[in-house]
């Protein structure tokens, strides 16, 4: 099912994992076709495509991100499906050393100016919030 933020619920188990450490979060992304912004943003109608609308979000989110202790660790045009199916315009990944730095980036005081281009670009996205494991031997 397309999703565009997370449940409430989503939220509460992602902050009460007890997982401490780092964590890797994967967006598979899909775009509009044409960014929609609100006639009051200055981007109203400027032609945009729904990606170049997601990019102005995503650079300022790694900024923000950075000052949080995160990085983006790679950020590419989704080719095609190997194993499956599916219908994604771009893979981002991010990194951070822990739950409470991706809340921090959420919280900065320039999400909210950043994320009006995460809602004029974004059609849809899956997020998988991953940690790392170690391979018993």
């Amino acid at each position: 099912m397309p999703a565009f933020q997370p449940t409430a619920d989503q939220f509460r188990a992602f902050r009460d994992f007890n997982h401490d450490g780092p964590i890797a979060q994967v967006n598979l992304l899909k775009f509009k076709d044409k960014a929609i912004y609100q006639p009051e943003d200055p981007e109203f109608e400027d032609g945009s495509t729904g990606q170049e609308a997601y990019m102005r979000y995503a650079d300022a989110f790694e900024v923000m991100a950075e000052e949080a202790g995160g990085q983006c660790v790679f950020k590419g045009k989704a080719e095609r499906f190997f194993i499956g199916d599916g219908d994604w315009d771009m893979v981002w990944i991010n990194q951070f050393p822990n739950r409470k730095a991706f809340i921090a980036t959420l919280n900065h005081a320039g999400y909210k100016d950043a994320a009006r281009h995460r809602e004029a670009g974004l059609l849809h996205q899956d997020l998988v919030v991953t940690h790392p494991v170690l391979a018993e031997k």
